[in-house]
C-alpha cells in the first residue's frame, strides 16, 4: 500500500517471482477494501498518504476481526522514534524506513510470513507436539520397566568387565553385596521404527534380525573398551569405564556398522534401518543384589536415566547422537568431533539443568557440510532464544533453514519462538525442558 507509484513498482520488483501473490493499493481506502475481501497474509503499509494515512488504516485493520490478525509492516520515510513507537503501538509487527534495502524487506517479509503461518497452524502443531511428548514419555516408561524386568530375569553370570570392576578373578568369588562406585559413561541406543519393522516379521524373523543387528554393533562396543550391560530388545545399554572419548567414538562406529549392515540389507531387498544414541557420564554404583540362590549384577545411577532420555531426544531433533555437557567436557579434544549445542534439559527432581549437544560425525557427508555451515547461526539463534529474543532468534533459525531445510532442530526452535512471540512467555520460563525421572 503506497500512494507513490515509484515505491509500488520497486516493492513489486523486489518481491515478484518469489512465490508470492501480490496485491497493490494506491491509497488507504482501497487498501481496507482489498484487505477485507482478499484476506492477505501480510500487509506492507505506507504511512503518509492522502485522506486516510497508514496509522488510521492500521487502526481500522486491527479493529476488524476479519483483518485483526493480519501482520502489518510499516514502510515509511518517517524516521523519528516516536513515529515507529506509534506504529508498533497500533499493532504493527515491524517498521522499515525508506529508502529501504530490498534484502532487508525480503528477510522481514519471510520472517513475518513464517510467524503468521505458524500462528495459523499453532493449535494443531501444539496438539501434535503434545501427542509426541506423551508417546515419548510412555516409551521411556516402558523402557525403564523393561530394564527393571531384565534385571530381575538376568543371567546367572556376571560379565567379565563387571567382575574386573569388582576386583574379582572369577564369578565364584562374587558374593551378595559386592559393590563399587566409579565414574563411567553410559550409552543408550535403539533401532528407529522397530515397531513397524517387527509387524512385518514372524517371531523367528524378528529374532534373526535382532541377532544379526547385535552381531554387528556389539563388537564395536568391545573394540572401544566398553561392555554391554544389557540388551533391551531392539536396544542396548553399554558402559565405558575408561574415557568419554571411548563412548563417543563407539557411538560413531556403531552408525558406521549400521551403514554397512544396510548395504547387505539393500542387496536382499530390505529397507535400511537407523539407530539413535544417547551418552552421559556420571558416578555409578555397580554391585551384586538378590539372595544367596539367585544373584545378579546391576547398575544404580541417575546417569542411566539421563542417558536414556538423551537417546529419546535424538528422535525429536532428528539427530543421530546426543551427548550431555558433562560428557563433552570430559573429551580430550572436543573440537576433534563435529558437534553443536541443541538443548537444555533437567531431570525432574534434580536442581541443575544439563546442556545437550548433538554429535553429527556419523551423518551423511552432505548433511555434515550443511550443519557445519549453519552451526554459528544455529547456536546464535539458541542464545537469542534463551535470552527471550524470539524475533531475532527466528531470523537466525530461518537463515539456517534457508541453507538446510531439513534441519529439524532449527524448525522446532523456529516454531517455539513463534509460539512465544504470539502467546507470550510464562513468568517462570527458563527454556529448560524438564524430563521426568524414573
Amino acid at each position: 500500500v503506497d500512494d507513490n507509484p515509484t515505491n509500488l513498482q520497486l516493492l513489486f520488483e523486489t518481491l515478484d517471482g518469489r512465490g508470492y501473490k501480490l496485491l497493490i493499493a494506491k491509497d488507504g481506502k482501497t487498501a481496507l477494501s482489498i484487505a477485507r475481501k482478499a484476506g492477505p497474509n501480510l500487509i506492507l503499509l505506507d504511512i503518509m498518504m492522502p485522506e486516510i494515512d497508514g496509522y488510521e488504516v492500521c487502526r481500522q485493520l486491527k479493529a476488524d476481526p476479519a483483518t485483526a490478525e493480519v501482520p502489518v509492516i510499516f514502510l515509511s520515510a518517517l524516521t523519528d522514534t516516536k513515529d515507529k513507537v506509534q506504529g508498533l503501538d497500533l499493532g504493527a509487527v515491524d517498521y522499515v524506513t525508506k529508502p529501504f534495502q530490498p534484502d532487508e524487506v525480503i528477510a522481514r517479509v519471510n520472517t513475518h510470513l513464517t510467524v503468521y503461518r505458524l500462528k495459523k497452524a499453532l493449535d494443531q502443531k501444539n496438539k501434535e507436539l503434545q501427542e509426541a511428548n506423551e508417546l515419548l514419555e510412555e516409551r521411556v516408561k516402558k523402557r525403564t520397566a523393561q530394564l527393571q524386568e531384565l534385571n530381575i530375569a538376568y543371567q546367572r553370570f556376571v560379565p567379565r568387565e563387571f567382575l574386573n570392576l569388582l576386583a574379582k578373578e572369577s564369578i565364584l568369588d562374587v558374593i551378595l553385596g559386592d559393590q563399587t562406585a566409579q565414574q563411567m559413561t553410559v550409552l543408550f541406543s535403539d533401532i528407529r521404527g522397530w515397531t513397524t519393522l517387527s509387524e512385518e516379521m514372524t517371531a523367528q524373523e524378528s529374532f534373526n534380525f535382532i541377532n544379526a543387528f547385535l552381531n554387528r554393533v556389539s563388537p564395536v562396543i568391545n573394540a572401544h573398551r566398553g561392555f554391554i550391560d544389557n540388551f533391551q530388545g531392539d536396544g542396548m545399554m553399554a558402559l565405558f569405564p575408561e574415557s568419554a572419548d571411548d563412548a563417543v567414538q563407539a557411538a560413531i562406529a556403531m552408525h558406521a556398522a549400521v551403514s554397512e549392515y544396510n548395504k547387505a540389507r539393500k542387496k536382499k531387498g530390505f529397507q535400511p534401518i537407523g539407530i539413535g544414541v544417547g551418552l552421559h557420564i556420571g558416578d555409578l554404583m555397580l554391585g551384586i543384589i538378590g539372595h544367596k540362590e539367585r544373584m545378579q549384577g546391576t547398575v544404580v545411577a541417575d546417569a542411566v536415566n539421563l542417558a536414556s532420555r538423551l537417546e529419546g531426544l535424538t528422535r525429536i531433533y532428528g539427530s543421530t547422537i546426543s551427548i550431555s555437557e558433562p560428557t563433552l567436557s570430559q573429551l580430550k579434544d572436543p573440537d576433534k568431533y563435529k558437534h553443536r549445542f541443541v538443548d537444555k534439559v533437567q531431570v525432574k527432581g534434580k536442581k541443575d539443568p544439563v546442556s545437550v549437544h548433538e554429535v553429527f560425525d556419523s551423518d551423511p557427508p552432505a548433511v555434515i557440510e550443511l550443519k557445519e555451515k549453519t552451526k554459528d547461526d544455529f547456536e546464535q539463534g539458541l542464545c537469542l532464544y534463551y535470552d527471550r529474543k524470539f524475533s531475532e532468534a527466528s531470523v537466525k533459525f530461518n537463515q539456517v533453514l534457508e541453507k538446510h531445510p531439513e534441519d529439524r532442530a532449527a524448525r522446532i526452535y523456529l516454531k517455539r519462538s513463534a509460539n512465544y512471540m504470539v502467546n507470550g512467555v510464562p513468568d517462570d520460563w527458563t527454556g529448560v525442558e524438564v524430563l521426568t525421572q524414573k
